[in-house]
């Protein structure tokens, strides 16, 4: 049977002649990639100066060193020799007395070579930068608590950390590649409109950071409140290649900002209430001045005219017959008078909420007594249509009557003109509801206008006729009493103001009257 050579291990076993600083160099390479690559090692080193450091570099490594370049020959195997000196004779002597086996580079190429491991060095070193950047920043994004993701043009993920990974319900590898408002949004379009501009697109057509707050939705379904900011990144020629968009969570912050706001309003509702009431006042003290003057008047004349009668001591019988007439008309006028004041001063009393069970065809018509004159003087025609009892609820008299004094003078100041001011009443058991519609002739609400005019401070008359906070307080007062207050409007044909209030029944009374 023939036998065969044992097969050697394809490693390249280099000798190099020249101990400079260009054999130190090569020395280096030992552990670069590129020897790895190539499998090769440097098994010899020869220089006449035994000092040169390339020489005592290699002595340190264990490698072979000698004086006598043809002592290189004697190694086992050597498949290459680079020449270092750039002595042309010597490598001419090398030509001829080497094996065949042996290849020899000159000191030309051995530079080439150098350059071109040099070069690759370089490479392997931007490489290693490149790589160590990517995994700095990859740390630095993956420690922030705000979800972070690199986008491409296409709105595709290409990087992405730990945070907003969490908030998608994804692992990295479901995440990269995909848009990005299939992770945020659960969509499958891009969440740009009128409403939530995409700040990627602005900044992607911008070059520019952008911001904007969004919807996002969660894997189980729920929505949180983000506040996303995107970043331009660009190549050396300036242009957007990618973009960094970072989201934080606001979902908690905005409901605590929302629920003080509304802890702040509900403090200041108490306070705008009086300061609406104070306004109402101001006009029901003008309209009450001129409502019991008159039967002041007439009271003063008939008392002047029975004392007249009576201090000449000639009073016949009719004209006793005819003062009693006059007292009974000055009983009237007077009790009249004092109903009004009555209600004046019940109304304006600042006083804690109260609540106690109220009939609402009572406040009605003390607000229509308040405001009666009013209504007289700016040619405004009544028409009222209430039950005769069972408008009963729970609440607080002075706030409700509030309430009325509002729509009536709120439709008083629609009919600049004169008019027709209509209230009716009515119950709905079936419901459990309360109902008064007060309804005027006037021009009517805009529609643009509709919408706004709960809003406090929005008012559309002129100035000095209203600050925008009665009707704002008239949906407050109702709201906080279980009610509704709505308002439908046609341009040119009046308001109507419809008030829904829960029904006190007669059973649920005596409950009411025991828990307050």
């Amino acid at each position: 049977m023939e036998s065969r050579a044992p097969i050697r291990n394809q490693e390249l076993r280099i000798a190099i002649i020249g101990g400079g600083r260009r054999c130190l160099t090569a020395l280096e390479m030992l552990n670069s990639r590129l020897m790895h690559r190539l499998q090769a090692k440097i098994v010899g080193v020869a220089d006449l100066n035994p000092e040169a450091v390339g020489i005592t570099r290699a002595r340190e490594m264990g490698i072979f060193t000698t004086d006598d370049c043809t002592a290189l020959f004697d190694l086992d195997q050597i498949d290459l020799i680079i020449e270092l000196t750039d002595n042309r004779r010597l490598l001419d002597e090398l030509a001829l007395s080497k094996p065949d086996s042996v290849g020899v580079i000159g000191h030309t190429a051995s530079r080439l070579f150098h350059d071109m491991v040099a070069i690759y060095q370089q490479l392997e070193s931007k490489h290693e930068e490149i790589s160590l950047a990517h995994s700095f920043s990859q740390a630095l994004i993956d420690a922030t608590s705000e979800g972070v993701m690199v986008l491409d043009r296409d709105y595709r993920i290409l990087r992405v950390n730990q945070a907003a990974l969490t908030k998608s319900g994804l692992d990295r590898s479901e995440a990269l590649g995909k848009y990005c408002f299939q992770v945020s949004h659960q969509s499958i379009s891009p969440c740009d409109c009128p409403e939530t501009p995409c700040p990627m697109l602005a900044t992607l057509n911008t070059g520019k950071s952008a911001h904007a707050i969004h919807e996002h939705s969660q894997p189980d379904g729920s929505t949180h409140f983000c506040d996303v900011s995107t970043y331009p990144l660009l190549n050396r020629q300036g242009d957007v290649v990618q973009v960094l968009e970072i989201f934080r969570d606001i979902t908690s912050e905005l409901s605590q900002r929302v629920e003080r706001r509304a802890a702040a309003i509900k403090a200041d509702l108490a306070t705008l209430v009086q300061e609406d009431k104070l306004i109402s006042l101001g006009k029901l003290v003008a309209s009450v001045s001129h409502e019991i003057n008159n039967p002041i008047a007439s009271i003063l004349n008939f008392t002047k005219l029975m004392h007249k009668g009576l201090a000449t001591g000639q009073a016949t019988a009719q004209d006793l017959a005819d003062y009693q007439g006059y007292l009974s008309l000055c009983i009237s006028e007077g009790e009249r008078c004092a109903k009004i004041v009555s209600n004046l001063l019940s109304f304006a009393r600042q006083q804690s909420s109260a609540p106690r069970r109220v009939d609402l065809v009572d406040l009605v018509n003390a607000t229509v007594l308040l405001t009666a004159h009013r209504m007289k003087i700016a040619n405004i025609a009544l028409v009222l249509e209430l039950p005769g009892e069972g408008l009963t609820v729970w609440g607080d008299p002075s706030q409700l009557q509030q309430v009325f004094t509002n729509l009536v003078f709120n439709a008083i100041e629609a009919m600049p003109q004169g008019g027709t001011l209509s209230i009716h009443g009515g119950l709905s058991q079936a419901q459990g509801r309360v109902r008064l519609i007060f309804s005027d002739t006037g021009e009517g609400i805009r529609p643009e206008n509709l919408s706004r005019v709960f809003e406090p401070f929005f008012t559309t008359k002129l100035d000095g006729h209203g600050v925008g906070l009665g009707l704002s307080m008239v949906y407050g007062i109702v709201r906080d009493h279980g009610g509704e207050v709505t308002v439908t409007s046609q341009l040119g044909h009046g308001a109507m103001f419809t008030v829904d209030l829960p029904w006190l029944s007669a059973e649920d009374a005596p409950v009411r009257e025991a828990g307050a």
